[in-house]
């Protein structure tokens, strides 16, 4: 039993400094991803812009060769990203598989987003338990400094952890509305436009 605790021991220990590792290169990585909100968030407006002109040309009966002449215009965000697919994949004929392709994409850089909201507070609790163990044992031998310092490495990695899952939580919720809204218009004025019409 005791060589059990021993090993257990040696284990938790042995993943504390790779657990702070993580957190760190978390906290470095959703600067990035903060960054790149704002950035996607300023451009908004052109978005916005294209889809409004794409909603127009669609309402006054504008031909699917009008519309894809107005996609052409997009300088960010999903308009501009369905227009390089339009393009890899050899123009307008290949349009419903470039918007399912749109769809694959956005989930795949909203689903790094949902890991990070779930996998931050884990390594968050990680650096919280595993430091407990020595201050439990420092506190039993009357070993202050070692109380604190790992009660500071404790809360910190406890703080850390959650603000990274709410950062990233909130990140994803704004993306999610972002690209759904934009998907949702692009998918009915394009695959609409697409069909032929009724006799």
């Amino acid at each position: 039993m005791k060589l059990l605790e021993q090993l257990l021991s040696l284990i938790s220990e042995a993943v504390l400094l790779p657990t702070l590792a993580a957190i760190v290169i978390l906290v470095a990585w959703s600067a990035m991803l903060l960054g790149g909100l704002l950035r996607e968030w300023s451009a908004r407006g052109d978005t916005w812009k294209i889809l409004a002109a794409l909603r127009r040309t669609h309402v006054e009966g504008g031909d699917q060769v009008r519309m894809l002449q107005i996609l052409s215009t997009a300088r960010s965000g999903l308009p501009v990203r369905l227009h390089q697919l339009l393009g890899q994949w050899g123009g307008a004929g290949e349009l419903e598989h470039c918007l399912v392709d749109l769809e694959i994409e956005t989930a795949a850089a909203l689903s790094r987003l949902t890991w990070m909201t779930r996998i931050a507070p884990m390594l968050g609790l990680m650096g919280t338990l595993i430091p407990l163990g020595p201050a439990l044992t420092g506190l039993a031998s009357g070993d202050l400094a070692t109380l604190s310092s790992n009660l500071v490495v404790a809360f910190t990695a406890t703080v850390v952890g959650v603000l990274l899952g709410c950062c990233s939580y909130t990140m994803n919720l704004v993306r999610k509305n972002w690209y759904q809204r934009d998907l949702s218009t692009l998918e009915h004025l394009f695959v609409s436009a697409n069909k032929p019409a009724m006799p």
